[in-house]
């Protein structure tokens, strides 16, 4: 709610947060409510936001749906790139499902999908390489497919593999 919504604004205006001055929304500084009003039943149906209505306050919605009115908003633009800071946090197992869902169809639709996150089930159910940073240091990337849950916790505390102690030690002799 603080980062990306506005909570006193409606489903609809917060839909087009990004673009309300494009033309297809505004001409010569006047909104097209209209377009708007198109554009966002669109959203609600595609992403479905379960909501009363577009002209609901976003102040009203549940965590879920607000984040589906987030990404409904992004993703929309049809990024490039998407960079997920811990997108399923806080949100039930229904809504986590889909933030998940729509993060790997837009990976299988050619989308770079960065995703940082905390919680192991979701990085080995959503990554296809795993970089693991401790204390500002990375201190591996893994394939999915080397990847298992004790390597990455370990790697998370800080432990490196013998190998790459060995490497280390290598290079410091």
């Amino acid at each position: 709610m603080r980062d990306g919504m506005i909570k006193d604004f409606t489903i609809a205006e917060n839909l087009i947060l990004r673009e309300y001055d494009q033309p297809k929304f505004s001409t010569n500084g006047f909104l097209k409510l209209k377009d708007i009003s198109v554009h966002s039943r669109k959203m609600i149906d595609q992403f479905q936001i379960k909501t009363p209505s577009q002209k609901t306050m976003a102040k009203s919605l549940s965590g879920g749906n607000i984040q589906k009115v987030v990404l409904a908003r992004e993703l929309s633009r049809s990024p490039r790139t998407i960079i997920a800071a811990q997108p399923t946090r806080g949100l039930d197992i229904g809504a986590s499902e889909y933030v998940r869902e729509q993060l790997i169809q837009q990976r299988n639709d050619g989308t770079a999908v960065m995703l940082i996150s905390e919680d192991l089930d979701e990085i080995f159910a959503l990554s296809d390489r795993i970089a693991v940073i401790y204390e500002g240091e990375i201190m591996d990337i893994l394939d999915r497919d080397e990847a298992s849950r004790e390597k990455v916790g370990l790697l998370m505390a800080g432990v490196k593999t013998e190998e790459e102690q060995e490497e280390q030690e290598e290079v410091t002799l």
